[in-house]
């Protein structure tokens, strides 16, 4: 009896410890996934950014006007030669921003589409093809073009599937009138591989085989392409995936599960854990379709969690040899043990994903042309500042900046120029700020700078400062010395003011420091 209840206890505790295990991966899979998706989106909003900040430079929609009136009074389509030559004009004025844009941020599609539908009007990755239709392909395109409203999202793609940021591309001479749109994309294969090192893994995007057959220029025909699950291997952080697929053929293959979905793989290498998700793309997602186009895989090495499982399960065995009484002991000092070192594990990897979360964050947090906060940052900032100071009652000063005479930069110098402007003047904000004051791109050639614990009188005399270094330090490129001025409103923040009211009092501030001649400070309080 003794013997059979040992037994029962060494089995009792190997479910337990089993268990336990299971409900760790499981848990550590839901994290891979929150992460794949901030990761994700991440991704797509910077397609967006960059998209947009190009389909609003004036030389871009002029240009692309032009185009796009050529195109239809030269037959449609490809066009003709003045078609041609206004695309090479177009070509040459993105194409040095494009090469930035593929070093800095991997882009690998910047398009410039024709409405209605989705006619390609220029590719700047790939400028000799032009003219195709591809409505049934950039559904994302044919609705930005029916509607004006911007899209982001994951599309198939001839060549290669793209996570795309569309915006609508307006006239430059009547901004209510939408001339075309313009597409920025990037691929799955610098997402997976950032997130691969960040959370010490592997990361892999199939497709179904006959949803990339639909939409491919051609039939992909390489072995490695070909899978035991019928789908095509879009990117993959790591050859082992082959291993991987093989292992897994030996199982019956299902569809990818609607949640996640966490399971131990045995392979040559040594067991991982794998953790499975659907795909869906911007057609699933916009008519909510349950049918998804592929899967995420995600795996990691699962020798520690089986070597620890065995181990702890030989010590139970071995505790029960000796007796009862020892057994009952042993196993709860091994599940105890089992216990927190499965909580190391499981807090060490959540601490790992809220690193690289931070990190997501940060990038979403900034402007990317000045350096300094977005305003989305920017006023979520602010807003906690005003509530902490309905607690702590100290002084707390806004200056609104504006550069003077912006337009006329842009004008007489180009964009790229103006842009380097902005850029310098973000720098020299945050250099010469405290490292808790909030500087921010408030819109345009516009920023804010909060500045708590300063009163009006050290806030003026700040903004002063800050005045005296911008007209001392920044110099308009190709301008031949010609010295950049800012005109800064200053406002004093009021008990019982909101938000909106305190910004006004500085915008108001800082419009009449530019009605009264540009290049000075003006306090709201006497700006009247």
């Amino acid at each position: 009896m003794l013997f059979v209840a040992d037994t029962l206890f060494v089995t009792i505790n190997y479910i337990s410890d089993k268990r336990i295990m299971q409900q760790s991966l499981k848990q550590d899979g839901q994290q891979l996934k929150r992460s794949f998706d901030v990761a994700l989106t991440m991704t797509l909003n910077n397609m967006s950014q960059l998209s947009t900040f190009i389909a609003s430079s004036t030389e871009v929609q002029h240009l692309f006007a032009q185009g796009v009136q050529a195109v239809k009074e030269e037959g449609g389509g490809a066009g003709g030669p003045e078609s041609a030559r206004l695309r090479d004009l177009l070509y040459d004025s993105v194409s040095p921003g494009w090469t930035k844009m593929m070093e800095k941020y991997q882009v690998r599609q910047l398009h410039f589409h024709l409405g209605p539908g989705s006619t390609s009007f220029l590719r700047i990755h790939k400028p000799q093809k032009f003219g195709d239709n591809m409505d049934n392909l950039r559904h994302m395109v044919v609705d930005v073009n029916r509607d004006g409203h911007p899209r982001q999202g994951f599309e198939l793609g001839r060549v290669y599937s793209g996570l795309r940021g569309i915006v609508p591309v307006f006239s430059d001479s009547d901004s209510t009138r939408q001339i075309g749109a313009l597409e920025v994309g990037t691929s799955f294969k610098t997402l997976i591989d950032l997130l691969g090192s960040s959370i010490g893994g592997d990361v892999a995007v199939l497709l179904n085989e006959a949803n990339v057959e639909n939409a491919t220029w051609s039939r992909p025909n390489e072995p490695e392409s070909r899978t035991p699950c019928g789908c095509f291997i879009e990117a993959t952080s790591s050859p082992a995936l082959s291993a991987l697929l093989a292992e897994r053929a030996s199982t019956k293959w299902s569809k990818p599960p609607k949640s996640v979905r966490t399971i131990l793989v045995n392979t040559a290498s040594g067991p991982v854990a794998l953790t499975e998700f659907a795909l869906s793309d911007y057609v699933g997602e916009r008519d909510g379709s349950e049918t998804p186009v592929g899967r995420i895989m995600i795996w990691k090495s699962a020798s520690d969690v089986i070597q620890e499982l065995n181990h702890n399960t030989w010590i139970n065995i071995i505790y029960g040899v000796v007796g009862f009484l020892i057994i009952e002991l042993a196993l709860f000092l091994g599940i105890r043990l089992a216990l927190g070192q499965l909580k190391q594990t499981v807090d060490e990897r959540t601490q790992e994903i809220q690193v690289l979360n931070r990190q997501l964050e940060e990038i979403a947090h900034q402007d990317m042309l000045t350096g300094v906060s977005s305003r989305r940052y920017f006023m979520m900032r602010f807003q906690q500042e005003l509530n902490r100071n309905q607690r702590s009652k100290q002084p707390m000063t806004l200056l609104m900046v504006d550069v003077d005479h912006f337009k006329r930069v842009n004008d007489t110098w180009g964009h790229q120029v103006g842009d380097q402007v902005l850029s310098d003047l973000g720098h020299l904000m945050i250099e010469n700020s405290r490292n808790y004051d909030v500087v921010g791109r408030y819109g345009g050639e516009e920023f804010c700078l909060l500045l708590p614990g300063v009163d009006a009188v050290t806030g003026l005399q700040m903004a002063e400062k800050l005045r005296e270094r911008v007209e001392r330090q920044i110099i308009i490129p190709s301008s031949d010395g010609i010295h950049v001025t800012i005109s800064i409103g200053v406002a004093l923040y009021a008990e019982g003011q909101s938000a909106e009211e305190w910004i006004n009092a500085a915008d108001q501030a800082l419009y009449k420091a530019k009605d009264s001649g540009r290049n000075r400070c003006l306090l709201a309080e006497t700006a009247d």
